[in-house]
């Protein structure tokens, strides 16, 4: 039989112009964030020589001014989902990017070493809860999955082409500048939109999800309990108290606790091999330059053109690869896309470790563009597996537990470049890819069974 709805009213069309309005500034917002989370997360690999030519630093301190921050990185997004449960993702977002912005001014006045490597902690660990917080936030906003990884694939992209332009930057700015106003103009102008639209404009997500309930709701009343409403009613399993106190209906099962876990390995893998590749690549062009003229000052290893090359390698090689694998989420399985590109990744830093680096620099220089692809590709696969398997209850622990662990794979693969020679990288890096072959693999074959 079929049912008459009766048309919207006035209000309620303009309500839902309103929130659409709020979803489309969000996923923008999303974007944003990110694009200044890479900036922060790519400064070591054009900053680390100059600052420590400015400061005198040794090669041990430049080692850990690099890793410093990806530690307390991966700490932020351990402790993000903490807060973000008992203040709101909002305020969670909105404390992180200001107190970075403010941060980074204080970076660009430090004069000591130890001054300059706190700072650089606490950039870590703001950084790394609004990365971790800016998925669940759009997860929960997104009111479909075509949207959810539609936003997740464009904040790939921003991340992406901030790497690129943080290359770019070095490359008009760093040698007129210097490196502390160049510190201040990378992240902090990009900042500024999401903390306005975030503090006056974006609603907490709780409300969100009470307003997709009333709606729900409302439907019932209306008597069209068709398939979609029973859906969205069963779909929200966290809906706040009146307080916006979210409540803990759903507990995840050992399935799901099973499945965070593996896919937090194979990211923490991937993490180490893409990440390792920021501080590898001006590592490779250092050793080359030292070849080729004896007499180059340390502090000036890296430069000209070659901020370009590692554009190239940092920002279109993964742009490329995150839109081919947004397409073929719509033609192959998610778990078979993981497996082909951590072999891709793994092979190509295994021939990278036997053909060593060439002095001509272009073999390797080919293979580190297929690695940073096969890193994005792998990347962008797991956040829509993610989407698509975790509800709204269990994408908060999801979320900040593989991206916890992704950024102990930071600290893991940025130590290795830092302190260990190219060849032991590469060598090193084989080894993870396989492992982490392997557990892609498992995984493939336990959705494949079930």
């Amino acid at each position: 039989e079929q049912i008459l709805v009766p048309p919207p009213t006035g209000s309620e069309l303009s309500s839902e112009a309103v929130n659409n309005l709020k979803v489309k500034v969000a996923l923008l917002c999303v974007c944003l964030i990110n694009l200044g989370d890479a900036v922060e997360v790519y400064l070591p690999s054009v900053l680390t020589q100059e600052i420590g030519c400015d400061l005198q630093l040794t090669e041990a301190k430049q080692g850990i001014l690099s890793v410093v921050f990806y530690s307390f990185y991966a700490a932020g997004s351990f402790v993000s989902g903490w807060f973000a449960n008992r203040i709101g993702r909002k305020k969670t977002i909105i404390i992180s990017i200001s107190l970075a912005f403010l941060v980074s001014v204080l970076t660009a006045l430090s004069h000591e070493f130890y001054l300059l490597l706190v700072s650089r902690a606490f950039t870590g660990i703001l950084v790394g809860s609004n990365c971790a917080i800016t998925y669940v936030y759009w997860a929960e906003v997104s009111p479909s999955k075509e949207m959810k990884n539609l936003g997740v694939f464009m904040a790939g992209l921003s991340f992406s082409a901030g790497a690129g332009y943080t290359s770019l930057l070095a490359y008009w700015t760093l040698s007129t500048l210097g490196w502390r106003v160049f510190f201040v103009l990378c992240s902090s102008p990009i900042f500024i939109g999401p903390l306005i639209c975030f503090t006056f404009y974006l609603d907490e997500t709780y409300v969100y999800l009470r307003q997709q309930q009333n709606q729900a709701n409302n439907m019932k009343e209306r008597c069209i309990l068709t398939q979609s409403a029973e859906t969205t009613v069963s779909y929200l399993t966290s809906v706040p108290d009146e307080d916006n106190t979210p409540k803990n209906s759903s507990k995840p099962s050992t399935a799901a606790m099973i499945l965070i876990a593996q896919l937090s390995f194979v990211y923490l893998v991937n993490i180490a091999q893409g990440w390792g590749l920021i501080l590898f690549v001006p590592k490779v062009y250092s050793n080359y330059n030292v070849q080729v003229d004896s007499n180059s000052p340390n502090c000036s290893s890296v430069f000209g053109g070659q901020f370009i090359k590692m554009a190239l390698l940092s920002g279109l090689a993964p742009i490329a690869a995150e839109t081919l694998a947004y397409i073929v989420q719509f033609f192959v399985s998610l778990p078979t896309s993981l497996v082909f590109s951590s072999f891709v990744s793994s092979v190509s830093f295994l021939l990278l470790s036997v053909l060593g680096v060439q002095e001509v620099l272009i073999s390797s220089e080919v293979l580190m563009g297929i690695i940073k692809a096969a890193f994005a590709y792998l990347n962008l696969t797991l956040w829509f597996y993610m989407m698509e398997a975790f509800e709204p209850s269990i994408m908060t622990l999801a979320s900040v537990t593989v991206e916890g662990f992704s950024k102990l794979g930071a600290l893991i693969g940025c130590s290795l470049v830092a302190f260990l020679s190219v060849d032991i990288v590469s060598y090193t890096m084989c080894i993870l890819g396989a492992l982490q072959t392997s557990v892609a693999s498992f995984l493939w074959f336990s959705i494949w069974k079930n």
